[in-house]
């Protein structure tokens, strides 16, 4: 086109050129040397890849290919299939590749296992799956609220615009791949599976993995020893890599050398190569090894430690930790950090070693595995209990009020990690108990509500406790449906809808009623008060405040006693009686700190601020409100920041420093909608809207109260409508529409006598007679 005449400079140019940006959009091979030293871009980005096994033999092809590829260029994640059987190696493979790739994805490499083949094992949900990820690459992103098809949602958005490397192991349906593949042409995600192929899934790449060659296997092993600097024949080495080329059989038979076992493993006939070499290695364990081994591999989770292993074997977790040692010592379990863990394939073959030596034919139908599974449980329960307790949970019944008021070994914030730590295996236990309609699910479930509303997922939460409810009903205990009831009731105020909340805590205090369980009692009457103060009932609120007081106080808990008294300060402030509030406050203040409750001596530090603002004591406000900004930040509770932030904000508005105040409410705003906090963010939206009024910006004032006041009307929130209205009455005055004003300030009048709010109808005073003096000097407007 530029000569209008042929010239092969030009068109060699063109060649070259469109060459390179072909080869731009493969992953090109490199030499093994610059695989191994590979290393990912971002300083930052989330690794969750397991090590990479140093000694790795033979797939050199199945690597080049992998590492070759081209990516996707239609916005989906390129995806490799790694199909194979048990023991083949399929996981290492992925692993393996991965690590070769990890600096073509600089934004992040994380790895999932799905658990779906290990027989007795609780399998991985996709919902857990997206919690663990989203909570890996995107922590500051709330999840609380969201249901599965949401949770989908955040992570396609998370994932959009990263470049990623995504390994999940284990699948075996469509949705354990399809529903966290990201849809950005960027990222690449490998699966492995046992299945030759899933239904619905049209991978970019399939490989089918086969057993090592002989001589593959001879080399494997041969490195693996001289890495140990142990030495071993030739002949020794040929014969093993003989008998033994699935990867997994390999490694577990130089793990028998390394322990000085005989190498002489030969085949029985019958029986294939890898069940003969672990069963002949499970005959040479001790009794008491081989009974931890058989009952350990009903654990349902994924990190075996000596606890659960102890409840299993029904022995103190220090020697079910000894046992643990050795099992990993001979090469029959792995180590996965400070625990222990199963390859599917051991674990089949450890459960039917279990039923042969006592006769079960299933797992399920044993009496020793029933006892087993008891005792696991109950173990489950107490340490969920014990965390409960650090956690300062609040007590539910008076039947466990004495479990739960241990002294605590820990501190909240150890305890907080510890839950985090093992939420995977108790969520496993749990699911588990709900299978086999374990009477004391309700207990168990309980124990962990709190943290899942606070810290995990209201959602999934609610489904076991719907479940919990459903057998306790069946088994005609009261006492844990109640328990249930009011736990979702809970959860389901939390998500702002207070007719379900009201209904479900009702129920709950008959059955208390009904039981005499005061303590439970005071929870529900506790409970109906706080969805009382979300909706403006500040009379009926006060009430169930003071009842739940008596009862608190009958039972002796301090919690309560302190949950009660923050209500009624907070009710006693919105009604203008300020010094009754502060003695209130001052009273709930000690008894948090006594227990050591910082969080919610957090939030009395913010409702003593909150009065001091209304008493224009600005210095003794910001004070208060940053102590609790503090506690919340030590205690990486961002809802609670975002509450300090707002507060500090509206205190820099009444000192004018307006543009310190634009600064904080955004950044509240910015994290109560990321938070799903409903009401909030309304009350951020409100306070934003007073800011922008107050310099003069009335369109955005409006802006934002328009959309407050559709969030209360939602949520059926009176006293924030009353506010809202009010504000927008203020908004209308400086904007000279007074029908308008006077609209909006009858209907903000009758809400706040209908709560009633004297604090409330003190400001329609002020504002009417705004408004009278405003009519008087323009008597035409």
């Amino acid at each position: 086109m530029v000569t209008s005449e042929w010239n092969w400079w030009i068109f060699s140019s063109l060649v070259v050129l469109v060459s390179l940006c072909a080869a731009a959009a493969t992953y090109p091979p490199r030499a093994e040397n610059e695989f191994r030293s590979g290393h990912a871009g971002g300083v930052d980005a989330p690794r969750t890849l397991p090590p990479a096994s140093a000694v790795f033999a033979g797939r050199r092809l199945e690597l080049e290919r992998v590492v070759t590829h081209p990516a996707r260029h239609d916005y989906r994640a390129t995806l490799f299939l790694i199909t194979g059987e048990s023991g083949v190696g399929k996981t290492e493979f992925a692993v393996q590749a991965a690590h070769r790739l990890v600096d073509r994805f600089p934004d992040g490499q994380l790895f999932m296992g799905f658990r779906s083949h290990a027989s007795g094992a609780g399998p991985l949900e996709v919902r857990d799956a997206l919690l663990d990820l989203l909570g890996t690459l995107a922590p500051d992103v709330s999840t609380a609220t969201l249901d599965t098809s949401q949770l989908v949602n955040r992570w396609r958005v998370t994932t959009a615009d990263r470049r990623m490397l995504l390994v999940l192991d284990d699948v075996t349906e469509a949705k354990h791949i399809e529903k966290v593949r990201p849809n950005s042409e960027h990222c690449l995600v490998i699966a492995t599976t046992r299945e030759d192929s899933i239904a619905g899934i049209d991978p970019d790449l399939h490989l089918r993995l086969e057993e090592l060659s002989e001589h593959e296997a001879a080399f494997m092993i041969a490195e693996i020893m001289r890495r140990s600097s142990c030495e071993v024949t030739g002949t020794t080495v040929d014969d093993l890599a003989t008998l033994h080329r699935l990867p997994l059989m390999v490694r577990h038979a130089v793990s028998q050398l390394l322990a000085g076992a005989s190498p002489d493993l030969g085949r029985t006939p019958g029986r294939s190569r890898g069940t003969d070499a672990l069963t002949l290695s499970f005959g040479r364990l001790s009794s008491r090894d081989r009974l931890v081994l058989q009952r350990s591999a009903l654990h349902p989770g994924p990190h075996l430690t000596p606890v659960f292993a102890g409840a299993l074997a029904g022995m103190p977790a220090e020697e079910a930790e000894e046992a643990l040692t050795e099992l990993h010592r001979v090469g029959i379990l792995h180590e996965a950090g400070p625990s222990y863990g199963f390859h599917d394939h051991v674990r089949d073959l450890a459960l039917a070693d279990g039923r042969h030596r006592t006769g079960e034919q299933e797992p399920e139908c044993g009496c020793g595995c029933k006892r087993a599974l008891e005792r696991l449980f109950q173990a489950s329960m107490d340490m969920a209990r014990d965390l409960a307790t650090a956690i300062n949970a609040p007590v539910v019944t008076s039947v466990d009020s004495h479990v739960l008021t241990r002294v605590r070994s820990m501190t909240e914030g150890e305890a907080l990690a510890c839950l985090s730590v093992n939420f995977d295996d108790l969520l496993a236990v749990i699911r588990l108990a709900i299978t086999r309609s374990w009477n004391q699910t309700w207990n168990l479930v309980s124990a962990v509500a709190y943290y899942m509303r606070v810290h995990r997922n209201i959602p999934q939460a609610m489904d076991l406790l719907s479940a919990a409810r459903r057998i306790a009903v069946r088994a005609d205990d009261s006492r844990g449906e109640a328990v249930c009831r009011l736990e979702i009731s809970r959860m389901e105020r939390t998500r702002a809808d207070y007719t379900k909340a009201r209904d479900e805590a009702e129920c709950a205090l008959l059955i208390f009623e009904a039981e005499c369980d005061l303590l439970g009692q005071a929870n529900c009457h506790s409970e109906l008060g706080t969805i009382d103060q979300h909706t403006g009932k500040y009379a009926d609120a006060a009430g169930r405040a003071s009842t739940a007081e008596a009862l608190y106080c009958r039972e002796n808990d301090k919690r309560g006693r302190a949950d009660a008294q923050g209500m009624l300060g907070m009710l006693e402030r919105r009604n203008g009686n300020y010094p009754t509030a502060l003695q209130h406050l001052n009273s709930a203040l000690p008894l948090f700190h006594e227990i050591g409750n910082e969080r919610n001596e957090a939030w009395i530090r913010i409702e003593i601020g909150t009065v001091h603002r209304q008493n224009r004591a600005y210095d003794t406000a910001q004070q208060n409100f940053r102590v609790a900004r503090r506690i919340y930040e030590g205690a990486d509770d961002r809802n609670g920041q975002a509450w300090a932030d707002r507060e500090l904000g509206i205190v820099a508005r009444m000192r004018g420093q307006h543009a310190e105040s634009l600064a904080l409410l955004s950044e509240a705003l910015r994290v109560f909608t990321e938070l799903g906090g409903t009401r909030n963010r309304a009350d951020a939206l409100v306070e934003l809207g007073s800011l922008h009024r107050v310099t003069g910006d009335l369109q955005a004032s409006r802006r934002h109260l328009e959309g407050a006041l559709a969030i209360y009307r939602e949520i059926g929130n009176k006293r924030g409508i009353a506010w809202t209205e009010l504000e927008l009455c203020t908004l209308e005055r400086l904007s000279g529409n007074l029908d308008s004003a006077d609209a909006h300030l009858e209907m903000a009048d009758s809400i706040y006598a209908e709560i009633p709010d004297e604090s409330g109808r003190d400001r329609v005073r002020v504002e009417r007679s705004l408004l009278a003096a405003l009519r008087r000097r323009t008597p035409h407007a």
